[in-house]
């Protein structure tokens, strides 16, 4: 078992296509045990998804059936509760926010849900070179410069970058008018209480959100995340009728 959890494993870091790896693992490897790190490693590639932490797309999979990985490899349809896909200590649980949706008790999908890059602490310092510049700028809801007040973007305030000043970057904050901020502040605080997101369809945007979905537990992909980008991506195909 260990020498095919390596092979495999090598076959990953060494860049072997993703049909090379999954051909490999349906012939070579269904007879013997696979470890849950192996299966993890197995599942992000067959999913198409590569972790980055600055890019937030990066992070989040289509739902994938256990029937489908079944195909894969038996390993994955596991009796512990899917050890291989826990969201706590695992490979995948380590990096990703994993959703796992249950049928008559029993764990039916698989879905990465964005990067888990959460923290306990909150601390809601930010960096003065970072205040300073963003001071100047108009507010991204509003387009007005007065009463700039400068927004962690992450409304639940635990993205571990944001806690130390030292590591803050520009781009996990943005310029709100107070009216804009008050208003997000608002949003955000029923967020956290009932656990699911703003829906931007309450604005008249043809989608709910960017990236995930309403019971998504980042905040990338939300409207109130970055109003700008969100208007962006929702009217990238945007043609005016004539």
């Amino acid at each position: 078992m260990a020498s095919l959890d390596k092979t495999v494993q090598n076959m990953i870091s060494g860049g072997s296509s993703a049909d090379e790896i999954i051909k490999y693992v349906k012939t070579e490897c269904r007879e013997s045990h696979l470890s849950p790190q192996t299966l993890g490693m197995i599942f992000e590639i067959y999913a198409g998804v590569t972790y980055n932490e600055n890019d937030p797309a990066s992070c989040f999979s289509r739902e994938i059936s256990i029937e489908e990985l079944k195909n894969i490899h038996p390993d994955f349809e596991s009796t512990n509760g899917c050890q291989w896909a826990r969201s706590d200590n695992s490979y995948l649980g380590k990096k990703y926010i994993i959703k796992r949706p249950k049928k008559k008790g029993r764990v039916a999908a698989v879905k990465l849900d964005g990067a888990n890059n959460k923290s306990i602490k909150r601390n809601r310092g930010i960096k003065k070179e970072i205040i300073k510049k963003l001071s100047k700028q108009r507010c991204s809801v509003l387009d007005v410069s007065t009463n700039i007040e400068i927004d962690h973007k992450d409304g639940h305030y635990d993205v571990l970058s944001n806690q130390d000043t030292a590591t803050q970057k520009e781009s996990d904050f943005q310029p709100l008018s107070k009216a804009a901020n008050d208003a997000k502040r608002n949003h955000c605080s029923r967020c956290i209480s009932t656990g699911k997101r703003y829906d931007a369809k309450r604005l008249g945007y043809s989608q709910s959100f960017i990236l995930g979905d309403e019971d998504t537990k980042t905040c990338q992909g939300c409207y109130w995340y970055d109003p700008k980008y969100f208007n962006k991506v929702i009217s990238g195909n945007y043609k005016k009728d004539r």
